[in-house]
């Protein structure tokens, strides 16, 4: 079975080279009419009687939604012009012939670059696989340009401190402390809340946060806790520390 090989887009694009040069070297040759015919018909209408019997007249009749020089869908041409309007219309039939076999052309090149784009764009979709046991590439890794982060803006920064066994137990101690970046520049030294109820402990740490959002312009403290043992509580004299 033989097998039609497709035209490949270099030579499709090379005919529609070909077929513009070939229109542009008709419209040099002089001037053109397209979708007119001329008829030699002798005149009608108010044209004299030797123009009706002796056919000095051609007539021009422009094809559908197009209309001649005049204006109008028909004009009559004198004997002296019916060479030239005949050389215009006939190279208008070449010139259209051509634009008609261009445009097919020009529509399966189109076609064609759909497809490959599809078939493209289909392949790069799905992953390809990369083959096992495959050993690092050190010249690739060696090429790669490390882009240094952009400078992050330093605003100062309150976390809490809490004293107690685990997240459920109760708070025996309270501080806090203010970063500036990777540097600790202050601190709220602990402050025992034995014997206090959970909504005292949680009054006492607001209060500790607007003192310290007056002096540091801290609106909260951060999510992360910082949670310390009972036995490290630094305070004098506490009766739980070691």
């Amino acid at each position: 079975m033989t097998r039609i090989a497709m035209p490949s887009s270099l030579s499709l694009r090379r005919q529609i080279a070909a077929l513009e040069a070939q229109i542009e070297e008709i419209k040099r040759e002089g001037e053109y009419l397209i979708g007119v015919r001329l008829e030699r018909s002798p005149a009608g209408g108010t044209a004299s009687s030797n123009a009706k019997e002796e056919c000095r007249y051609a007539r021009l009749r422009s094809g559908r939604g197009k209309l001649l020089p005049n204006g109008k869908k028909s004009m009559y041409v004198s004997i002296q012009d019916i060479t030239r309007y005949d050389a215009a219309c006939k190279r208008g039939e070449r010139i259209q012939k051509l634009e008609r076999e261009l445009n097919q052309v020009r529509t399966q090149l189109a076609k064609l670059e759909q497809s490959q784009y599809h078939r493209l764009d289909g392949r790069a979709s799905k992953p390809r696989r990369q083959p096992k046991n495959v050993a690092f590439n050190v010249h690739q890794a060696a090429s790669e340009i490390v882009v240094s982060p952009p400078p992050v803006p330093i605003v100062p920064a309150a976390i809490l401190v809490l004293y107690r066994q685990h997240s459920n137990a109760p708070v025996h101690a309270v501080a806090a402390e203010i970063w500036h970046g990777d540097q600790r520049i202050a601190e709220v030294k602990p402050v025992h809340c034995m014997g206090m109820k959970g909504d005292r402990v949680s009054a006492y740490i607001k209060e500790m946060l607007a003192s310290l959002s007056q002096q540091f312009q801290v609106t909260r403290f951060e999510n992360v806790i910082k949670e310390i043992p009972v036995e490290q509580c630094p305070i004098a004299n506490c009766p739980l520390s070691m």
